[in-house]
């Protein structure tokens, strides 16, 4: 049986480890080989695809305080001043929660100075998503200059579209906005490891060759990997692995892989609308779901505004 795919220790043992030097060694070679880019695609997939099922491509981590703060959520005797206790032993978390908390979609009369009012004028719930959030645009941080520059593109749609669903949520829905947002943040999630792998093996030819097919086409399996490894709930993880799935159970009740849906289709259209584009997306079962058109809402200015202030506050 195959090890258990593992977020927080990496690689184990030699065999794992002789593998991946193995699968360096011979994509160091690929210039003298002389493939082409579709010979040399076709070879990548094949090594992500056997690395991904015998559970040896290395999960990026959620951050510890993330851990610390669901954890302490999840005990029944939890209290604010366990809380603020976690979340204090990080100072990037802890500034960016403040900040975030006094920002105009969350300030009151007095701003709040330290953690713990922070807590209390949020809310135990928010808390754990925010922190979530927080948590996660760290982590699209963390990669050298090279990956950086292919993370930008999925670290700006992923913020597009979260900000879409938090909207969405709210104006729209009776489910969480905040949740909704985590689920627009983690939906390519997948794209992460795959991207870090590819520049391992491919090194500078990493920005010459077509792999957005490639992470188009493993993406959601390895993001259903990263969520179980982080232990998150099965709705998240149906976010991750379905929201390609634009047909998916169109008789049931609206969740948050169909607002994942609705949000990936309007960022769209908002770079590329035409009326043919317009027409097949009404058709998705989602818009029916919502009982709104792609077009009324991309018109309905106080979604947009209320889009642009989440934009806001994620960026901050």
């Amino acid at each position: 049986m195959p090890d258990s795919p593992s977020a927080n220790t990496g690689w184990h043992g030699v065999e794992r480890r002789n593998r991946y030097r193995q699968d360096n060694r011979a994509w160091n070679g690929i210039e003298r080989r002389g493939r082409n880019d579709e010979q040399i695609e076709a070879e990548l997939i094949a090594t992500l695809e056997r690395e991904i099922g015998g559970n040896q491509l290395v999960l990026p981590t959620l951050p510890e305080v993330a851990l610390r703060v669901r954890r302490i959520l999840a005990d029944p005797d939890c209290s604010i001043n366990k809380l603020a206790q976690a979340v204090s032993s990080d100072a990037a978390m802890t500034a960016r929660l403040i900040k975030v908390t006094n920002s105009a979609a969350y300030r009151r009369h007095k701003p709040v100075e330290d953690v713990r009012s922070a807590i209390t004028r949020l809310g135990l719930q928010l808390v754990r998503s925010m922190v979530t959030q927080l948590a996660l645009l760290q982590s699209m941080r963390v990669y050298d200059d090279s990956v950086n520059r292919k993370l930008k593109k999925i670290t700006d749609h992923s913020l597009d579209v979260a900000a879409l669903c938090h909207a969405l949520a709210e104006h729209y829905t009776t489910l969480n906005a905040e949740e909704a947002l985590l689920a627009g943040l983690l939906h390519d999630i997948g794209k992460l490891p795959l991207i870090a792998r590819m520049e391992q093996l491919l090194g500078p030819r990493m920005d010459t060759l077509p792999t957005d097919t490639i992470l188009i086409e493993l993406h959601t399996r390895v993001g259903g990997l990263v969520l179980r490894a982080w232990q998150f709930t099965s709705g998240l993880i149906a976010v991750a692995e379905e929201h390609h799935h634009l047909r998916r159970q169109p008789l049931a009740a609206l969740d948050y892989t169909d607002l994942v849906i609705a949000a990936n289709i309007l960022d769209h259209l908002q770079q590329n609308r035409d009326a043919a584009q317009l027409d097949d997306a009404a058709e998705t079962p989602v818009f029916r779901k919502l009982g709104k058109t792609p077009e009324q809402l991309l018109e309905d200015q106080e979604l947009v505004k209320k889009t642009e202030t989440v934009l806001e506050r994620l960026r901050l």
